[in-house]
């Protein structure tokens, strides 16, 4: 019995932790029906404000700064919630501004030209600066 308890204690203990850690998985307001296209703005601040279009031909276009990085391509995949952002413009010593970011949950591949974000809700990060989708 005392095994049986014990071994009860140990499955629902996973069950909890893999559905509830938090940083592990993406919103699930981020997973249902999500869709990327649209205007994501930076409302201004340190730096006027900005735009980043994501257009449903995969591009992505900088508008307000940033458009001498002019066209970057996106794809998103809604089952992890991952947004690729390929931006064949960049400088490799730009992506040094993005290393900062890499503890929440942003990678970069410098060879690829490439920044991915596991989106938890309609916001990112381009350059130290939060960009969150505009809502219709």
């Amino acid at each position: 019995m005392k095994t049986l308890t014990i071994f009860w204690i140990f499955v629902f203990g996973l069950i909890l932790s893999s559905s509830s850690a938090l940083g592990q998985h993406p919103s699930e307001a981020v997973k249902r029906g999500f869709s990327v296209i649209g205007v994501w703005r930076y409302q201004g601040g340190e730096e006027n404000p900005m735009e980043i279009h994501f257009l449903a031909d995969h591009k992505a276009i900088f508008k307000g700064g940033y458009a001498f990085y002019n066209a970057a391509k996106w794809y998103f995949n809604p089952a992890t919630a991952e947004l690729r952002l390929i931006v064949p413009k960049i400088k490799q010593d730009d992506f040094k501004l993005f290393n900062q970011w890499t503890n929440t949950g942003l990678k970069i591949n410098l060879k690829e030209k490439t920044i991915v974000y596991t989106l938890r809700d309609a916001r990112l990060c381009f350059m130290g600066y939060f960009f969150e989708k505009e809502k219709k």
